[in-house]
């Protein structure tokens, strides 16, 4: 469900912006919709014959929070598709039913395998279960029960804002007047961490998140949790635009934030702050790179809260000037992008990678029908144990996976699963440690004379993608019978 909801969830977002702004043009909105449409059928098939939503679509128990993950999505689609309430009602009415005598959800046995964060707090979890339960406006006596629970053991979260965050959003969905909430979000107020120079504002957190992300990641998540906490209870206005500025500057090139947890959260913040355009925003801007016109935006009370990105293309080597020549004023928001290439040798590099991967081919050259042996070593290389390790390996054009020898591997434990394209074998591999590099090989069969170059090969942790090895490609020459 993870990775059906990696893609799924931010095109529903995507799209519920665009409508909410004006922005979206015909075709975008058919493909959008196709894309929500798509990703809507296969979350159908992740529920599970007990009740609640499961990991891989099978007949295992449901996952607590997984299931809270589906009724926000379900929640976020019936914006922009027709969802069947009747899945919605099921899942809520089995979340009541795993809650604990205390008020909290916490179900340690159906946690993800390779994901000791899941699940693993009670405030964390029941924070969670309670946003989505109260997303779609369920008030019933078991949501009563959960919230008195979290106002009992606030004091649980504290060192953590990730989970103070968590608990603040859950709150102000509640009740954003509540003395409770209003008190936990002056205290994350108190808490942010400014940019002396932009005056942005976030909150890095320590540790890991629900989803295992750190670092960069975490960050994110946090700080897009304590906006939507702030946006909802109608409060500290000025900090919620430092903290949509923070997360602006962090959107990737591609329209990505990180992790998929952290490109969902930062959608939703920015979904949910798209509101309340200051009549007085008139503004049209020229955006100049060294001394040339690159692009020109105008801002009207209409549409002056859209995030704006400046595609800057393809940027040369040396240093360059950007310039933005305003006429009017106004509080916007914007980004300006550029590309640049680097040599595969990497130079300079200080520190080595936490995860590497080496695949090397038996052979360079083979004729056509010939059997080509893959061998991949891939190792970890920080002290802390890592968990969901991905491995995407890049299929040469031309050639047939041999998928016995992936079935064996997964026969043998030693990946969980895998997934075939037509450029690339996907392993998840799960929990990796500095002591433990796993070594596999698999065959590929030679269909057509060819001379290519492999698509690159890559490790990284799924919840933290910035932590990754990759692999340059590999010239192969395959000639006639």
């Amino acid at each position: 469900m993870e990775q059906t909801s990696s893609i799924s969830y931010p095109n529903i977002l995507v799209l519920r912006y665009l409508r909410k702004t004006g922005q979206v043009a015909p075709e975008i909105a058919m493909k959008a919709t196709q894309f929500v449409n798509l990703g809507y059928q296969k979350l159908l098939t992740f529920e599970s014959p007990t009740g609640g939503f499961n990991w891989w679509g099978n007949g295992e128990a449901g996952n607590v929070v997984l299931t809270g993950l589906g009724i926000q999505q379900f929640e976020e689609m019936s914006h922009v598709h027709t969802v069947d309430r009747g899945i919605i009602n099921r899942s809520r009415a089995w979340l009541a039913k795993q809650q604990g005598q205390d008020g909290a959800w916490l179900k340690n046995d159906h946690l993800h395998g390779y994901n000791m964060q899941l699940g693993s707090s009670k405030l964390r979890t029941t924070s969670y279960v309670l946003w989505s339960l109260l997303s779609g406006g369920d008030r019933g006596p078991h949501v009563e029960k959960g919230v008195k629970y979290l106002k009992d053991h606030l004091a649980d979260a504290k060192g953590d804002l990730y989970a103070q965050a968590m608990a603040a959003v859950a709150l102000a969905h509640w009740s954003p007047k509540d003395p409770v909430t209003v008190k936990l979000i002056q205290e994350l107020a108190a808490q942010r961490v400014e940019d002396p120079k932009t005056r942005a504002a976030h909150w890095p957190t320590k540790g890991d998140t629900e989803t295992y992300s750190r670092g960069p990641s975490a960050a994110i998540e946090t700080t897009a949790l304590v906006a939507m906490a702030m946006i909802k209870a109608d409060s500290h206005h000025a900090l919620v635009t430092s903290a949509l500025g923070y997360l602006v500057q962090n959107k990737g090139a591609y329209g990505n934030w990180e992790s998929t947890q952290a490109t969902i959260l930062a959608l939703k913040a920015l979904l949910l702050a798209a509101s309340g355009v200051s009549q007085s925003t008139k503004m049209e801007v020229g955006i100049m790179l060294d001394g040339k016109e690159i692009g020109r935006e105008k801002f009207s009370p209409k549409d002056g809260d859209i995030l704006r990105l400046i595609d800057a293309g393809i940027v040369g080597p040396g240093d360059h000037t950007v310039e933005l020549r305003a006429q009017g004023k106004a509080n916007v928001m914007y980004q300006i992008v550029g590309r640049y290439y680097l040599p595969w040798q990497r130079q300079g590099q200080a520190e080595p990678e936490p995860l590497t991967i080496k695949l090397r081919y038996d052979r360079k050259q083979l004729r056509v029908d010939d059997t080509l042996t893959a061998h991949v070593d891939v190792a970890y290389h920080l002290p802390r144990t890592t968990f969901m390790v991905i491995v995407d390996l890049g299929i040469p054009p031309g050639f047939a996976v041999q998928s016995g020898d992936l079935d064996a591997l997964v026969k043998a434990q030693k990946i969980t699963r895998y997934s075939l394209t037509g450029r690339q074998i996907t392993l998840y591999v799960g929990e990796m440690r500095r002591d433990r590099p796993l070594k596999l090989s698999y065959k590929l069969k030679a269909k057509f004379p060819i001379r290519a170059k492999t698509p690159e090969s890559v490790v990284y942790e799924y919840y933290t993608p910035k932590v990754r090895g990759v692999q340059k490609p590999e010239t192969l020459v395959v000639s006639e019978k």
